[in-house]
């Protein structure tokens, strides 16, 4: 169903001239709608709420002039270029770290040796899996919040269980990564994991420079009365934090619509607006769906 969705949407955005101001509420009500159908309770006997977990290839893509897509269509992972090296935002499996990341980075023309820093968005395997193989092979110093170190260890694994990598930097709320001439803010928003970590950092288009609100934990069908309300207090604070923020990404492609986006990236034209760019209004809106979806699991 998923699948489907994300095809139609896809031909009927292709099919425009350009993504018009006027189009941006199509686009978003298909965003809003994959969220739903990964994320929001099903009916009875229809299957469990959570993104389908497949490897299958995506192009990498460079989405911004310093932010690039090296995930597939389950996990995502972002390359953050910066002047000293590259931040990438999670880890994805550990079966898809040497083709999907690694592979993706090479294809793109960036040296997977630049990684200096590795922000695990959270403490589960389809986040955290190729952590290790990035520090063992590049030396990449991996970033995760306290209670997410301890979490990572103790949640039983999905699919084939990934190597931890080595205890490293332990960020709280509000701390910094610096590199170059980077700066990305933690937030810890607990809910989807204790400790879950959104960053928001700048990104650049040309010489506009736009703001990430990069959500680290989709999905709250797994939590109890109290880890919802956890979540969405969280979501609340998150939107809640820098109102420049006006580009919603996420670790799952049918959380943040990057599969919709990235053909209309390819054949945008010098002047249109970037399909990724949705101003804070429209950030607000898309993490209040992600909040919604949390919420009706709430026993009625």
């Amino acid at each position: 169903m998923l699948k489907q969705l994300v095809r139609a949407a896809v031909a009927a955005f292709l099919s425009m001239p350009a993504l018009t101001s006027a189009a941006a509420p199509s686009l978003d009500t298909a965003v809003h709608d994959s969220i739903r159908e990964a994320f929001c309770p099903k009916p009875a006997g229809t299957g469990p709420a959570a993104p389908q977990q497949s490897a299958e290839p995506v192009e990498p893509a460079r989405v911004f002039d310093n932010l690039y897509f090296v995930g597939d269509r389950s996990t995502s992972a972002w390359a953050l270029t910066t002047s000293e090296g590259i931040i990438l935002l999670d880890a994805g499996f550990q079966h898809n770290v040497e083709g999907t990341i690694v592979g993706g980075l090479r294809k793109l023309g960036l040296d997977p040796a630049d990684i200096r820093y590795v922000i695990v968005s959270h403490g589960h395997n389809d986040h955290f899996g190729g952590a290790k193989y990035l520090q063992s092979t590049f030396k990449a110093r991996i970033v995760m919040s306290e209670a997410d170190w301890e979490h990572m260890v103790t949640w039983p694994q999905r699919g084939t269980p990934a190597p931890f990598p080595d205890r490293d930097i332990v960020v709280k709320d509000g701390d910094t990564v610096r590199l170059g001439d980077t700066t990305v803010r933690i937030v810890v928003t607990p809910g989807h994991t204790p400790g879950t970590i959104s960053p928001i950092f700048e990104v650049r288009d040309g010489n506009q420079r736009h703001y990430v609100g990069y959500w680290g934990g989709d999905g709250a069908s797994h939590l109890d009365a109290e880890g919802i309300r956890t979540y969405a207090a969280a979501v609340d604070r998150f939107i809640a934090l820098d109102p420049r923020v006006d580009v919603p990404l996420s670790n799952h492609v049918v959380a943040d619509g990057t599969l919709l986006k990235l053909p209309l990236l390819a054949a945008r034209r010098a002047g249109e607006p970037h399909p990724f760019v949705t101003g804070n209004q429209r950030f607000r809106q898309w993490a209040g769906v992600l909040k919604s979806c949390a919420e009706a699991f709430l026993p009625r």
